[in-house]
């Protein structure tokens, strides 16, 4: 099961990094709308695949910030509680807000009449924006996630993202950003080599059983 779930995980990955790259290139390439809709609609399904796949790797990742000595097994319990709820809610408020930039993404890029009505018309604005401003928000609550796991990498990966989904905010979504997201892939896939799920899920199930 574990080969299965990070071949999938390296992957999404992969994949993360060539639809970047043919994003990167559009950007001096002058293409057709079709073909810039087509382009920025598989990326936006292979970025939503791509961050669900991370998000489920840190579910099986224990929350490090809590010290757990001369702590009953119930409070443990309680605590790691709040923490899949913490996470489950940073989840869904991210990949929300990932799903509605991404959408955009798609209309803005592939229609320049709608890019136009965008940026006059006030209800689209606040839309745009709005969504904007939640992925900063969410991708502030996913760094306190990954601190709290304790992981480098993952807190470099979401760190990196913190200042992708401010220039996406400031409409520099282009070649600067692909390159960041790029990395993010890069430091993703080493993630995935180093981290073994079914490794911590037997330690959990030692330290349960002794508790």
């Amino acid at each position: 099961m574990l080969f299965y779930k990070k071949i999938t995980a390296i992957a999404a990955s992969i994949f993360y990094i060539f639809v970047n790259c043919a994003f990167y290139n559009s950007i001096f390439h002058e293409y057709t709308n079709d073909k810039l809709f087509q382009m920025t609609t598989c990326f936006g399904i292979i970025e939503v695949f791509f961050w669900i796949t991370l998000f489920f790797s840190i579910f099986q990742l224990e929350d490090k910030s809590v010290k757990k000595i001369d702590k009953t097994r119930e409070e443990r319990e309680k605590e790691a509680q709040r923490d899949m709820r913490d996470l489950v809610i940073c989840f869904f408020i991210f990949m929300a807000s990932l799903i509605c930039v991404d959408i955009s993404r798609v209309i803005l890029t592939s229609s320049p009449y709608i890019n136009d009505i965008a940026s006059t018309v006030g209800s689209y604005t606040v839309f745009i924006g709005g969504t904007r401003i939640l992925f900063i928000f969410s991708a502030i609550i996913f760094i306190f996630i990954t601190a709290s796991r304790r992981n480098a990498l993952l807190i470099v990966i979401s760190a990196i993202n913190i200042i992708v989904s401010v220039m996406i905010w400031l409409d520099f979504d282009a070649n600067i950003t692909a390159i960041m997201r790029i990395i993010i892939a890069i430091l993703a896939i080493i993630y995935y080599l180093k981290n073994d799920i079914i490794k911590f899920d037997k330690r959990n199930r030692i330290s349960n059983r002794k508790n």
